[in-house]
């Protein structure tokens, strides 16, 4: 794992970052989330299911609690979890937590220019990240997931997306108010489906929907 750098600049990127927010992250998430980002959490892990010497990205990692479950599930020669964010603080909470886990790794990075090589990811996982990112980047962003991940290597998105019910219309709606993030907006009028639906994976399904508002994708290379 990479040794903390709490002085590591922030890459340049038109994402919105959540430097800081890294502090309290953690207690805001659930919050936000209404309870539910647990169950997200595991229901992405039960859709990669992550093994052996698999390598599985995070984008958008944030203080890394899911990458650090994935790595739990992995073991033997070449596993790692990669944690991936643009918020430098962000990454370094993430490092002090996992300092002693194995098959695990925290970066700086963004996600529309990866810096890993083409085809070397067995899957990746992105939960509430693309609602930070305006359409342009979305597209940028899963041009370079599907550059990084392997043939048949899967694409887990959870997100933000068109509501489907009054109460999921008032939760979402709610949070562009709130935040006045036109990424937010974005995905409330499907952009986040179109994003998807133009970049070539071989298949692109909508999984399972959360309190009206928020989708799990599946993309597969």
């Amino acid at each position: 794992m990479s040794a903390p750098s709490p002085d590591e600049p922030a890459p340049r990127t038109r994402g919105r970052t959540l430097d800081h927010a890294a502090a309290v992250y953690d207690l805001l998430a659930p919050v936000m989330t209404l309870g539910q980002e647990g169950r997200y959490r595991k229901l992405a892990i039960r859709l990669l299911n992550p093994q052996g010497g698999d390598r599985v990205l995070d984008v958008g990692c944030g203080t890394g609690i899911l990458t650090r479950q994935i790595a739990r599930r992995l073991a033997g020669a070449g596993a790692c979890a990669v944690g991936l964010d643009a918020a430098p603080k962000m990454i370094a909470v993430a490092r002090r937590r996992a300092a002693s886990l194995p098959h695990l790794r925290f970066d700086v990075g963004v996600a529309e220019a990866l810096a890993y090589g083409d085809a070397s990811f067995d899957g990746a996982v992105s939960t509430f990240f693309f609602h930070h990112i305006d359409a342009d980047l979305k597209r940028r962003s899963l041009a370079e997931l599907l550059r990084v991940l392997k043939p048949g290597g899967k694409l887990i998105i959870v997100d933000v997306d068109v509501p489907s019910n009054w109460f999921g219309r008032l939760c979402a709606w709610s949070g562009y108010w709130l935040f006045k993030q036109e990424e937010i907006r974005e995905n409330i009028r499907g952009e986040l489906r179109r994003a998807l639906a133009d970049t070539p994976f071989r298949e692109v399904s909508r999984v399972a929907h959360f309190s009206g508002y928020v989708t799990v994708f599946q993309a597969v290379k």
